[in-house]
């Protein structure tokens, strides 16, 4: 018998039905950085509670297990539509929206660089602007000394 919270066990039933990590671990009240905080901490050697020590090994088997399931569901609904599972197997091997913010996060600092070279250029594009208002604009413009 394993050592974590019973209330906690909900978490491998989860990820044993196909749930990813997060889901499962909010499924119990974990919340996600939480559930990174103890893993990294399990990781380092630095956990003192054996429960969750425990309990991150029994959710990394549980979890690869499920994969290795879908990963043969994958290949055997090959033979006629494969999409879905390999839809489901694509997020599990990572988190689209981390991806999302990663390559976001590249941007912002490719874009903060530039500016600290001053070779950023802001592009605003202004759409909706009638030819009257345009027009407006260029008889001020010129109207000027």
């Amino acid at each position: 018998m394993r050592r974590y919270h019973d209330d906690m066990r909900g978490m491998l039933d989860q990820l044993r039905k196909g749930a990813t990590i997060r889901a499962a671990a909010g499924s119990v009240g974990i919340p996600e950085s939480t559930w990174h905080n103890w893993r990294s901490r399990v990781d380092a050697g630095t956990m003192e509670d054996e429960r969750i020590v425990a309990l991150v090994r029994d959710v990394r088997i549980a979890y690869e297990l499920a994969t290795a399931d879908l990963e043969a569901r994958v290949a055997e609904a090959s033979r006629d539509d494969w999409r879905a599972a390999a839809w489901a197997l694509d997020h599990r091997r990572g988190d689209p929206k981390a991806r999302h913010d990663e390559r976001r996060a590249r941007w912002e600092a490719e874009i903060a660089a530039q500016r600290a070279k001053g070779t950023h250029v802001e592009r605003v594009a202004v759409d909706g602007v009638g030819d009257e208002l345009i027009a407006r604009l260029r008889k001020a413009i010129h109207d000027e000394p």
